[in-house]
């Protein structure tokens, strides 16, 4: 009886530590920007640089729209007609490391002047 209990006991805990590895694997962050970019080559160091520091954390662009077909909400500002979707396997905590690393906050200050963009970070399915 002392047997079965502990092999009980050791399948549960072998079970919830699984468990809970299963649930994290199955999702991917996610960065979706939408906007409008007021001077692409004021920015320019921005966008010769972004794909290298995104890609050394792990992030893969998914779509990348510069002419979004709007059909709801604001054409100016943060509805503008870019749209980006990337994702890192890795889940939401990878994308947020990526967006507060080093690397990115200073191409970020090359790019705030010159875009008016929305970010959202965000967790789904892979």
């Amino acid at each position: 009886m002392k047997k079965t209990a502990i092999v009980g006991v050791m399948a549960m805990a072998i079970g919830i530590v699984v468990g809970s590895q299963l649930s994290k694997s199955g999702t991917a962050g996610y960065v979706v920007i939408t906007g409008t970019t007021k001077n692409r080559e004021a920015a320019k160091d921005y966008f010769q640089n972004v794909h290298m520091v995104t890609k050394k954390c792990g992030l893969t662009t998914l779509v990348l729209d510069k002419n979004t077909d709007i059909r709801e909400g604001s054409k100016k500002g943060d509805g503008g007609p870019l749209t980006v979707i990337a994702r890192h396997p890795k889940g939401k905590d990878a994308v947020i490391k990526c967006y507060e690393s080093d690397s990115y906050q200073r191409l970020k200050a090359i790019r705030t002047p010159y875009t008016n963009w929305n970010f959202r970070l965000t967790e789904g399915k892979k």
